[in-house]
């Protein structure tokens, strides 16, 4: 690793939301071989992909203006606790503004070039970072295209309880009121995560499964296999603390619950907050998955009630929609 040039010590984490990736993030915040951007930046899923046609200057105003990432930029922060007052955001903007658009930067890779300015701004020399990470959970649906861009980048997927998930969402939107939470999205990204944690765990692809109940339930052996993995040092007093940006962090519980240490208490939470209709909703879809990480299905059968039901939060419009795309699906995989 210690041969490989900067932009190829790359670390991805994928999943989905609310399956643990802002919390890994965290763990690995403090690690002193590691540069870890704090926020999102929807690289891959977004500025890839949206804005890639619309030129370098279109995805630079999405990364620094609209993606989460944008509260490192001094922009507003969209949701949760963010407080980077001691970050000095103007002047990482500066040096990101300035790197992305000098011409001998031309080919570089946008993302490289905001680690690099992340770095620079942190007072951090690229000699000391053994891997560079970046969260976004959508990165699930990109492994290909990570992997074509950064062959020797370290990926990690993590992967959650699906009715934990769906209980997380249903408090998020309890909070946020969007008037656009899907059940259908709980179920299909969770499908999708746990058809790539199937295949990294099987040797098909490269990479690294987190399951979160194991990462809260028994940090110690989690994080050192994390570490482990990335070929770095492990060190309990760091990873096992989370931080953002050095920071100490208190969470990003959809219950609006604060912590001091890891907790547990999020992975049983579902089965206390859910009816048997919602369990029932999420076992129609993932039940034939579910087994293969340790979710054993609490109810005995599908039975219709359980799909036809509306969910908590669930909008009538986003119901039809959810019940269309499901029995899409259905159709689809025959």
């Amino acid at each position: 690793m210690e041969t490989l040039p900067f932009e190829q010590r790359a670390c991805f984490i994928a999943g989905q939301a609310k399956s643990g990736t802002t919390l890994l993030v965290a763990l690995l915040d403090n690690h002193p071989e590691l540069l870890v951007l704090p926020e999102e930046t929807a690289y891959f899923p977004t500025v890839l992909t949206k804005y890639a046609p619309r030129g370098r200057r279109a995805q630079f105003d999405y990364l620094t203006k609209e993606s989460l990432a944008n509260v490192l930029f001094g922009g507003p922060c969209k949701w949760g606790k963010r407080n980077y007052s001691t970050f000095p955001r103007e002047k990482f903007l500066k040096v990101f503004e300035d790197a992305a658009f000098d011409p001998v930067n031309t080919h570089e890779d946008l993302l490289v070039l905001m680690v690099k300015a992340y770095a620079a701004t942190l007072g951090r020399s690229l000699d000391t970072i053994a891997r560079w990470v970046e969260k976004t959970p959508a990165n699930r649906n990109y492994f290909g295209a990570i992997l074509s861009r950064f062959p020797h980048a370290k990926i990690l997927v993590t992967l959650r309880d699906p009715r934990a998930i769906l209980g997380a969402q249903i408090a998020l939107e309890k909070t946020r009121q969007t008037g656009k939470f899907s059940t259908y999205y709980v179920i299909a990204h969770w499908r999708v995560a746990a058809k790539l944690a199937t295949r990294v765990r099987d040797g098909e692809v490269p990479g690294f499964v987190v399951p979160y109940e194991k990462l809260v339930c028994e940090p110690v052996s989690t994080m050192k296999d994390v570490c482990n993995y990335l070929e770095i040092e492990f060190d309990p007093d760091t990873v096992l603390t989370p931080t953002k940006v050095g920071q100490f962090w208190s969470g990003n519980s959809a219950a609006r619950i604060n912590f001091s240490q890891i907790s547990t208490e999020p992975v049983t939470r579902w089965q206390r907050e859910l009816s048997d209709d919602e369990i029932g909703w999420i076992e129609w879809h993932c039940r034939d998955l579910m087994p293969e990480f340790g979710y054993e299905p609490k109810l005995t059968q599908r039975e219709l009630r359980y799909f036809l039901r509306p969910i908590r939060g669930e909008r009538p419009r986003e119901y039809i929609k959810s019940r269309a795309y499901s029995l899409r699906d259905d159709w689809i995989h025959g």
